[in-house]
């Protein structure tokens, strides 16, 4: 005899559902970095951009040794240099959607567990603004989130999807962690034309949806969307991509031309990160070259593997190009991989400390530099190849990285509300609720030189 379910008894299908524990969240709601960029809040910006003002020089010209007794043989004077720089507001929005129907039968249920549809939808949108946040610090102001790997046959097909291979040397763009699921994107060649790449489908895809992502191998599962975002098998690949073409997240405003970059600050809407703002290749951001006195304090690990000697070496740079006193070096933020590399010389190397507070229950640990304990934490949107050891200010100096901007607020009317209806294409309105949030600012380092990197090494 077949299992009956109580649904077959006559009004049997009237009981209300149970539910265990509500709703439980598959996806990773973490974004520590984000907090990062709270605690180096300045101000909110009041206007369309933020002025600020840097020095590179002491004029050291002008301290001569001289003869005593000898007329009119001061040193040429050497004035100090400085200049102004610009940094420009970004944006940054999010939109709520939810069935006017579910939101208006969820506040009649007598189960508050039931009312939670539209807690949900807005929490999760803040958990994602405040992801991508987080993911911007490690990326460089252009909005690339990966870049296809330089090898034969770099995308391949698994089940109607396609997985990618990307590149993970030293200077490419963008990384693994960079890809959120079921995020959509579009690929573009380095100069922001359309891509090449070709499969055997009446329609090909022209949206990306991250589907599976694998940090050990560096590859990414995407499943392709036609122009109005329904899912397409994909059986075959005729042309591969080419090597360098990028991903972006589907609706960035303005994809840059990667082959020509004149300012980091300004070439889209996103932010710069990290990866700009201490960089030391000469390029341009907020319109400081980031050469000389004004780069980051970067160690190249020479393709070597991670380990304490190339961190001795970067926290000597850093001590030598900014002085010891000025600063403090408290959290070195690098990928999980690269964590886990100090795990075993946490055992072998006594530089290496445990901190554990018996009244507050905190227990971490920290690598010690003279002065300076490093605390090392991990965070999934980091590069494999990037070690950031960042600076607070002390002896009233100021804060390194500053975040002009604001926290994110609903858009509304003056004493208009949050929700409305949402219009139809055909006319009148959607049964459905929608409502929109933004925040806006931008991210700017007052002292690049003080921010030390470690970069291009392996892990064992």
């Amino acid at each position: 005899m077949a299992f009956q379910n109580i649904t077959n008894l006559s009004l049997g299908d009237i009981l209300q559902i149970y539910y265990t524990d509500g709703i439980r969240n598959q996806i990773s709601r973490d974004y520590q970095d984000w907090e990062y960029i709270k605690r180096e809040k300045v101000s909110d910006p009041k206007g369309r951009q933020v002025n600020f003002y840097i020095q590179t020089s002491l004029g050291p010209a002008a301290i001569q040794r001289r003869n005593p007794g000898v007329v009119n043989n001061f040193p040429t004077a050497q004035r100090v240099s400085s200049a102004e720089h610009t940094a420009q507001i970004k944006e940054i929005a999010a939109t709520i959607e939810l069935d006017y129907n579910l939101w208006k039968r969820a506040e009649m249920s007598k189960d508050v567990r039931y009312a939670e549809p539209l807690r949900i939808e807005m929490d999760s949108k803040l958990d994602a603004l405040k992801r991508q946040l987080s993911l911007e610090l490690h990326l460089d102001g252009t909005g690339v989130l990966g870049q296809i790997d330089d090898g034969a046959t770099p995308a391949s097909v698994s089940s109607g999807d396609l997985i990618f291979q990307l590149e993970d040397a030293n200077s490419a763009r963008g990384h693994v962690g960079a890809f959120q699921f079921d995020d959509i994107l579009i690929l573009r060649e380095p100069d922001g034309t359309a891509s090449a790449i070709d499969t055997d489908l009446v329609t090909e895809p022209i949206y990306w949806k991250v589907i599976d992502r694998d940090f050990d191998n560096d590859t990414v599962t995407l499943r392709g969307l036609d122009s109005s975002f329904a899912e397409v098998t994909i059986a075959s690949i005729t042309t591969q991509p080419g090597a360098g073409e990028v991903f972006y997240k589907f609706d960035q405003p303005t994809i840059p031309d990667l082959t020509s970059i004149s300012d980091y600050g300004t070439v889209s809407e996103v932010m710069p990160g990290f990866e700009s703002l201490a960089a030391d290749d000469g390029r341009v951001v907020h319109g400081l070259t980031m050469s000389g006195a004004t780069k980051g304090s970067r160690h190249d690990a020479q393709d070597t593997q991670l380990d304490v000697t190339h961190l001795e070496a970067v926290m000597n740079k850093v001590k030598i190009n900014v002085g010891q006193s000025a600063y403090s070096w408290k959290m070195g933020m690098l990928a999980p991989q690269a964590y886990s590399q100090f795990v075993n010389g946490r055992e072998t190397d006594r530089r290496f400390n445990s901190v554990e507070d018996v009244t507050r229950g905190c227990r971490k640990w920290v690598y010690q530099h003279r002065n300076d304990a490093i605390e090392l934490y991990s965070s999934e949107f980091a590069k494999k190849k990037r070690f950031y050891i960042m600076p607070e200010a002390r002896q009233g100096q100021g804060k390194v990285f500053e975040y002009h901007g604001t926290d994110f607020m609903p858009v509304k009317a003056p004493n208009g509300s949050e929700f409305h209806l949402k219009a139809s294409s055909s006319g009148g309105f959607e049964n459905t609720i929608v409502s929109y949030m933004d925040s806006y600012g931008t991210l700017v380092c007052r002292h690049p030189a003080a921010v030390a990197v470690i970069e291009n090494f392996t892990l064992a």
